[in-house]
């Protein structure tokens, strides 16, 4: 069997974007003549069809929206996409939920499909501080919210956390106990991670600390992240008293690198910027943040909902509190 010819393909070959195809398509009228026959020249030469059921959803596309998240295995994210989800729901919309894996690639391609699938809203946790797939998206009439992470160079709807302030917090908690206290990051391509990393370095700044007090190891989310930074943290003599872990799933990974090496809870603190699940370790407490997560999803669905019901929707950021130490 051939392979079916996608947007993406005659896009190339016209050498346009998939929303200027996507526009063709459906009629559009604001398409400038010339791109529009060379769309309509590339969909003759690769002889595209549309797909029926495609073509079905596109005529109910009002009520699609696309979620697009990093990690959907993560109970942060999960909150979140719930209170997303009962939000569009309530407003008769449906949700589509996409796993980015924190893959740019796997990001942009499922941005390519919601616009090919003309989404009416997309809902997006980025991987990174730049996704250029979003452009086709805004430019084919898609509205966007931003949640967890800031995006660099677009003007949408944005949802975050006071991560700066969370992570002074967290971090002023530990250093009150004495001693040193370290940071596991994130990826500092993700607007989370350098925000958390500024809230460390304030905590310690406070406390008469400087940049020689500092210990940064960067990871990555996962949990294989947080272990293995957190066995480069345990050869450091002398070891840290403390840590700060940039998330919950990397705090799994240091819980089980901890208990590996025969730690206890007095020999090192540990500081969570996202709560854990219950029974990671119960032998052991975790300081964590408390976020009002699935909050950050209502308020994402009020501001898609928004957006699609008022062309006129101006753009702006809503920043949660981090929640209480617990």
């Amino acid at each position: 069997m051939s392979k079916r010819t996608k947007l993406s393909d005659v896009a190339e070959v016209a050498g346009v974007s998939t929303a200027t195809v996507s526009r063709v398509l459906n009629g559009n009228e604001r398409v400038d003549p010339e791109l529009a026959d060379r769309v309509r020249t590339a969909l003759a030469e690769l002889k595209y069809r549309r797909n029926r059921l495609a073509r079905g959803l596109r005529q109910r596309s009002s009520s699609l929206i696309g979620a697009i998240i990093p990690d959907v295995s993560n109970p942060f994210f999960t909150d979140v996409v719930r209170g997303l989800e009962d939000g569009v729901r309530e407003a008769g919309f449906m949700l589509v939920l996409c796993n980015s894996d924190e893959d740019p690639q796997k990001e942009n391609d499922y941005l390519e499909l919601l616009v090919d699938q003309q989404a009416a809203g997309i809902v997006l946790a980025p991987a990174g501080s730049r996704t250029p797939g979003l452009a086709e998206a805004l430019d084919a009439g898609v509205r966007v919210v931003v949640i967890d992470r800031l995006l660099e160079g677009v003007n949408v709807d944005t949802v975050v956390l006071a991560n700066t302030e969370g992570a002074r917090a967290l971090t002023t908690h530990l250093l009150e106990s004495g001693g040193r206290v370290a940071h596991i990051s994130g990826p500092m391509r993700a607007s989370t991670a350098s925000e958390r990393v500024e809230g460390y370095r304030r905590a310690l700044r406070e406390h008469g600390l400087g940049r020689r007090d500092e210990i940064i190891i960067e990871s990555d989310y996962t949990v294989e992240g947080g272990y293995a930074a957190m066995g480069r943290l345990l050869e450091l003599q002398p070891r840290p008293d403390a840590v700060l872990v940039g998330n919950n799933v990397m705090t799994l990974g240091v819980l089980r690198r901890v208990a590996e090496a025969g730690l206890r809870p007095e020999d090192l603190r540990i500081g969570s910027f996202d709560p854990v699940p219950w029974g990671a370790d119960p032998d052991r407490t975790v300081a964590v943040l408390e976020h009002p997560s699935h909050q950050l999803g209502t308020v994402a669905a009020e501001l898609i909902m928004a957006a699609i019901a008022d062309e006129s929707h101006t753009p702006h950021t809503v920043v949660l509190p981090s929640g209480e130490i617990v």
